[in-house]
């Protein structure tokens, strides 16, 4: 066991769970931080066998497969309560009075039911149910006479509420290089194939699910594990397709009266944008998109909403040679190479200098890290913290509001990840912000490639 997993569970207990036999044991069509979670209830000191088996039996026994659905809607109406595992979501109907629209009404989707109703304690204890919504165990009733579907028991499998502050004031249990292998293990890879630099290039695709509102960009090869952290750690990020996504789904379903992807989650990654390279975006998309990234706010049908959603765009390198110069007029849709949509685009994570993940054997953590549902809300609550006091001795020059906007979020965002506790050497800063800077710059020189703006024809730099 290497020192700093011994630091690790010494600093944080049931917290750190074993995360090869975590991931090797992971659920089928659960996401990894509910799997985890499971795998932690059930397995409470160490992950056995029999742990995993009577995990496993769990699932079968109450989660509903797709082609069961009518066999699990019969039961309930026969016996008239099933208890089953789903992510239930809540939305409330306030009107005035006309109609028989139900106060609360709920989804579960592996009964193929969206108008459920839900007691009111639930709703108390479980706020989230009524945001993006929470996996767990639900008891569902049915009134043969009202013909009603109720739920009326919920257990949740994620954590609800963590204290932010502990980690923070653990961290300095760890130097850097231990704190930045602790979270490469937790996302899932094995820290012993990065040098320094890889593993804050890996850490840097994380920023817009620690900072508010930042946009950011990575392209590089494929199998190099562009979408996995937003696929498996985090219930408040979510993986679209670039090439299937609509105005009502991302920003207001004027028919429904839902809100939009941008307004539910902390933070959305568009994957394969390199795919739309013809095509585009839809216009309706891009156009919200492109006022939503300049100030945080978007209108559709007259509805204003504000959001502090991050977006992630991901895309594969052309294969064979490419002009990495014009990278960006290259796999992007022309729409999308402006120079005001370039310039609201804070940085390019450089995912060319990773390698594809590769063998598994050798390519994933054989060590331990935080349990994904207790990271999942770590990562969430930094979100609320602030490090000005620590950007504010950055001393930018030659660059505009965005440059200097774009390149504070990212420094704060790599503080969070790597330094959350805020004690940083000044050469630990300066490393910090020479990355941010390297991604700002690329944009800036970019847009000066593909559109000869001379705005952009400078250099960024800074001074401590």
């Amino acid at each position: 066991m290497e020192i700093w997993e011994e630091i690790l569970k010494d600093s944080f207990g049931s917290a750190v769970v074993d995360k090869p036999k975590a991931i090797k044991n992971e659920i089928h069509g659960l996401p990894r931080y509910v799997s985890e979670y499971l795998i932690g209830f059930f397995c409470e000191d160490e992950i056995t066998d029999d742990g995993i088996k009577e995990t496993n039996k769990y699932i079968q026994e109450h989660r509903i497969e797709a082609r069961e659905k009518e066999k699990f809607r019969n039961e309930l109406r026969i016996d008239g309560s099933i208890k089953i595992i789903d992510k239930f979501k809540v939305k409330i109907n306030l009107g005035n009075g006309k109609g028989n629209r139900k106060p609360t009404q709920m989804e579960i989707p592996s009964l193929g039911i969206s108008d459920a109703e839900v007691v009111d304690n639930i709703l108390i204890e479980h706020p989230r149910i009524l945001i993006d919504g929470l996996w767990g165990m639900g008891e569902v009733s049915y009134d043969f006479i009202q013909r009603d579907i109720c739920l009326t028991q919920f257990k949740a499998f994620q954590l609800s509420e963590i204290d932010v502050d502990e980690l923070i004031e653990s961290r300095s249990n760890f130097d850097s290089e231990q704190w930045m292998n602790v979270m490469i293990s937790t996302i899932g890879l094995n820290f012993q194939n990065y040098e320094r630099r890889e593993k804050l290039i890996l850490l840097s695709r994380l920023i817009p699910m620690v900072e508010n509102n930042v946009f950011m960009m990575e392209f590089g090869s494929p199998g190099t594990g562009k979408t996995y952290a937003y696929e498996n750690l985090s219930s408040y990020s979510r993986v679209i397709s670039g090439s299937n996504v609509s105005a009502p789904q991302l920003f207001y379903n004027l028919t429904t009266k839902q809100d939009g992807l941008l307004v539910q989650y902390d933070v959305l990654l568009f994957d394969e944008i390199d795919k739309i390279q013809r095509t585009g975006l839809e216009d309706s998309v891009n156009n919200k998109l492109y006022q939503y990234l300049a100030s945080g706010k978007f209108d559709r049908g007259g509805i204003e909403k504000v959001s502090e959603c991050g977006i992630m765009m991901v895309g594969n390198l052309p294969s064979g040679y490419y002009d990495k110069k014009n990278l960006l007029g290259e796999l992007l849709h022309s729409s999308n190479t402006h120079s005001a949509f370039l310039d609201r685009l804070a940085g390019v994570v450089p995912g060319w200098e990773l390698k594809s993940i590769g063998n598994p054997n050798s390519a994933y953590t054989k060590n331990l890290g935080f349990a994904a549902d207790y990271f999942s809300e770590v990562i969430h609550k930094l979100r609320r913290k602030n490090y000005n006091y620590i950007t504010n001795r950055i001393n930018l020059k030659g660059c505009s509001i965005r440059d200097t906007d774009a390149i504070n979020k990212m420094v704060s965002g790599m503080i969070k990840l790597v330094y959350p506790d805020g004690e940083i050497r000044d050469e630990e800063l300066e490393e910090i912000i020479d990355l941010a800077v390297e991604y700002r710059q690329f944009v800036i020189d970019q847009n000066y490639r593909i559109n000869r703006d001379a705005n952009f024809d400078k250099k960024l730099l800074y001074e401590l």
